[in-house]
């Protein structure tokens, strides 16, 4: 499917956290000057985290309100006073932030769930804890008490995935509102010394008049974060934390899910248990295991149909893998050009449910990260097989001892259980960047492919790969250097190798290997420029632990951009251009295809963004058309327009838009437009305590011809393609209070694909199949498709202590496709969806944090 994949600037972290700029100090509420510095003051009497900061020990402590604006206006006074006071015992670091308000009434308390903080005022506490000027952890708290948290790499790259058990308060008075934070010492990692000293960086967010302010002066135009903190002083005797958490689990299940042979539906209980531990063997070393984990609670993958000849991405998810998983990722990460991901969690647990998992990270000495991750996935066969009648039976099955369900809900063959390994260490070299090796293996612990149902001469496929990289930038942050090799190698697999689609032929021990660097000058103004290669073997394949959409393909692109903050009253704007090209790395070296265009992009007073590029791309081949016949396949050069915008989410109702045409720059195009993509998302908030958001994406394409099947007479049929979806989403929260959510999501998809304009051409491996040398023919069966399908998640998440939650969720997938015979409806109306096959499912889960 033809998708645009540009996106308007999101209101993420990343955004938020690349929006710095210096201001002028202002006086403390109570009349002391200000320090330059923040300074910690030791406790005997813990605070309680009410937000309230009334107790003595918070009036002795120092004050900083030395705060910058950052946003809209550069350098600007800040329109309202702030003040950060710091507390610590031997468990815990202590933060209190008084926010003065000469309009209180208009203070933003927008509610959110846990980890998706609202567009409301708003602050962030940085904390540098090892003080090695590159890595740092977030806190951040809103006015209406809603908690987010996120770990900070290589100065700038920011992970929100990270999760950290802490605690936050907040109150509102005449003056102001006031945010009141414990952070247990075990989350946060730093040397054992006499005294400490950390980086600390201190964010708020002022909703209604767009405000950003920062105790510290970061220029937007600068590239650096963790690296210009301010110094934490006077932490003295802190001992680092040792802890062990447990975490058990009991989750019960019941489902409905479609019987066989169109009989009724059948109701499926089940019980699983299980437990996570951690361990926190040192302030820079812990070990967390998952034992026979469950991540029902977690929001269902986007619905779609995939119509190119690559594997779709899907974002990791599920908390155990999210934690730490910036440690596991590529240093060069661009999903444009030959992504070459060494380790992707999803692939644990894909086809076959995860056992258990390990993982161990941290710091070794100052300056060395290490890490490393072991998951073992094993299914169960139903032993009856497929029949008529459920098998509604209890058994114990040794590969899931810890899930008890019947033996109906076990699917008729599943593959062999397989061990995930991956492990990782950087050296940080100073303050100019770090060096990296990574190690993945994937190991099949059966010598059957299907347990239950052998196929005959099925031998299961494993792979292991390494690879070493190496970031580096400036002092300054402007300039920055990303490097990653890989190699490859296939373990197993049947006799005669496995058919890749490009016409490769991998075989047991085959090898291959990958190049992605990237670098230039990135931050300052006015001129940045950024350059791009990456070459991917015949041979390499990471995609038994990594994700590897391309192989057998190089590609060089070239971004030079012109850059200027605060322009003609446009906080920022930017104008550049993109031009790449791409060939294969087999001994031919063909061309695969160049483009060209060029690209605006603006953010406003009111926080507005949008973007909009527009170009052309031709010469274009794919060697993966026709499947496996190592034929490089003629593609129609295009045209091409896009625009996106994004309003000020911080508003009671926010927008989202993005519109993205194309025009075939050949004979093949039946119409003037052959792309048609526009999404719009919208979200209201009526109340602090609600939020719906509605979001619509409709795709009208023309693909051209697209390869249908390859005959023995070694001719390859093609029909021309025009498919249209239509998707909708609707996300309802409902926040009770900040530890107790009500969250709802449905995604309705609608498509179908109509071929027409049969041809045809016989072409042998190697050979280039060019549009005009098709020639018409006719086919037996119309291959035209249509398809419908509904996803409901009903989420109550209820965090009763800290580290300890319930959740109560219903879920429900729908799907409908023609049967076998029938005439396909090309209609994006969901026709029959009420008569689709449907699971029903009700889960109940309890953990308890020991």
């Amino acid at each position: 499917m033809a998708m645009w994949r540009r996106s308007a600037a999101p209101r993420s972290w990343g955004v938020l956290l690349a929006l710095l700029a210096p201001g002028k100090a202002s006086a403390q509420e109570d009349g002391v000057g200000p320090l330059a510095g923040f300074e910690a003051a030791r406790t005997g009497e813990p605070p309680r985290v009410d937000g309230r900061l009334d107790e003595p020990t918070w009036s002795q402590v120092p004050v900083f309100s030395r705060f910058h604006q950052n946003f809209p206006t550069f350098g600007a006074p800040p329109s309202e006073h702030t003040e950060v006071r710091v507390l610590y015992d031997d468990s815990n670091l202590y933060v209190g932030v008084r926010c003065l308000d000469s309009q209180p009434q208009s203070i933003n308390t927008q509610l959110g769930r846990r980890d998706q903080l609202p567009a409301s005022d708003v602050v962030r506490v940085m904390i540098d804890s090892l003080h090695d000027r590159r890595n740092g952890v977030v806190f951040a708290l809103s006015a209406g008490g809603t908690q987010e948290d996120a770990r900070i790499t290589h100065d700038t790259q920011v992970d929100p995935a990270w999760d950290g058990d802490w605690e936050g308060a907040t109150t509102l008075d005449e003056r102001g509102w006031s945010a009141e934070l414990r952070i247990p010492l075990r989350l946060l990692r730093f040397p054992l010394a006499e005294e400490q000293r950390w980086g600390l960086h201190v964010r708020r967010q002022i909703a209604r008049t767009h405000e950003q302010l920062d105790s510290v002066p970061l220029p937007r135009e600068v590239n650096a974060l963790v690296s210009r903190f301010t110094e934490l002083r006077s932490l003295r005797r802190l001992d680092p934390p040792r802890q062990l958490t447990l975490v058990p689990y009991l989750a019960s299940r019941v489902a409905l899910r479609p019987g066989l042979e169109q009989g009724p539906r059948v109701w499926e209980p089940s019980l699983d248990v299980g437990v996570d531990v951690q361990a926190h063997l040192s302030s820079d070393l812990s070990l967390s295991l998952t034992i026979n984990p469950d991540f029902a609670q977690v929001e269902a993958d986007q619905l779609l149909v995939n119509l190119s000849r690559t594997e779709a991405y899907f974002p990791e998810k599920r908390p155990f893998f999210l934690d730490g998983l910036e440690l596991f990722s590529p240093v060069v990460v661009d999903s444009d050009l030959a992504e070459q991901t060494l380790f992707y969690t999803r692939r644990i647990g894909l086809e076959l449910p995860l056992l258990g998992a390990a993982k161990f990270r941290g710091s070794v000495g100052e300056r060395v990260q290490v890490g490393v991750l072991d998951a073992v996935v094993a299914g169960v066969a139903n032993p009856s097989g497929q029949q008529e009648v459920p098998d509604s039976r209890l058994r114990f099955h040794p590969l899931r001892p810890l899930h008890f369900a019947p033996n109906s809900s076990l699917p008729a063959s599943v593959g062999p259980p397989t061990n995930f390994f991956a492990s990782v260490a950087r050296v940080q070299l100073g303050e100019l960047g770090t060096v990296g090796a990574t190690a993945t293996l994937a190991t099949p612990l059966s010598s059957e492919c299907h347990m239950g149902v052998r196929e005959e001469g099925c031998t299961p496929t494993g792979g292991r790969s390494a690879g070493v990289d190496l970031a580096l930038r400036s002092p300054s942050g402007d300039y920055t250097l990303a490097a990653q090799l890989s190699g490859s190698q296939v373990t197993g697999g049947p006799a005669g190798g496995t058919r890749l689609s490009d016409g490769t032929l991998l075989r047991d021990r085959d090898a291959g290997f990958g190049l992605h660097v990237t670098g230039g000058k990135i931050g300052g103004e006015p001129w940045r420029v950024r350059v791009s290669y990456a070459h991917t073997s015949p041979r390499l394949n990471l995609n038994p632990t990594g994700y590897q959409p391309l192989q057998n393909e190089q590609a060089l692109r070239l971004e030079p951009e012109y850059v200027r903050m605060d322009l003609a009253g446009l906080p920022e704007a930017a104008v550049g251009l993109r031009l790449s090209s791409r060939w294969s790395t087999d001994a031919r070296t063909l061309p695969l295809g160049s483009s060209v265009s060029a690209v605006v992009r603006a953010v406003f007073p009111d926080s507005t963004s949008g973007d909009c590029d527009a170009g052309v791309e031709v010469g274009m081949r794919s060697l993966r058309e026709v499947e496996g016949a190592g034929v490089a396949f003629e593609r129609p050069a295009f045209g091409f327009a896009g625009c996106s915008i994004s309003t000020d989410a911080s508003r009671p109702l926010s927008v989202e838009g993005l519109v993205y045409v194309e025009r075939l720059l050949s004979a093949y195009s039946p119409r003037w437009l052959s792309t048609q993509y526009v999404t719009l998302d919208a979200t209201w908030r009526p109340l602090p305590r609600l939020q719906t958001s509605l979001g619509a994406a409709y795709d009208n394409t023309f693909e051209g011809p697209r390869w249908l099947s390859t005959g023995e007479d070694g001719v390859h049929r093609f029909g021309e393609l025009t498919p249209r979806f239509l998707t909708l989403t609707l996300r309802q929260l409902v926040v009770l209070s900040p530890t107790l959510t009500l969250q709802a999501y449905a995604q309705l998809f609608s498509g179908f694909g109509r071929y027409a304009r049969f041809t045809e051409m016989a072409a042998g491996p190697g050979s280039v199949l060019r549009l005009t040398e098709l020639r018409p023919t006719s086919v037996d069966e119309d291959p035209s498709f249509q398809t419908t399908a509904l996803n409901l998640n009903l989420v109550l998440r209820w965090q009763y202590a800290l580290g300890s939650t319930l959740y109560v969720v219903y879920a429900r997938s729908q799907e409908v496709t023609p049967a076998p015979g029938e005439p396909v409806t090309l209609t994006l109306w969901p026709r029959g969806l009420s008569r689709g096959a449907a699971t029903d499912s009700l889960m109940m889960k309890l953990s308890y944090a020991w």
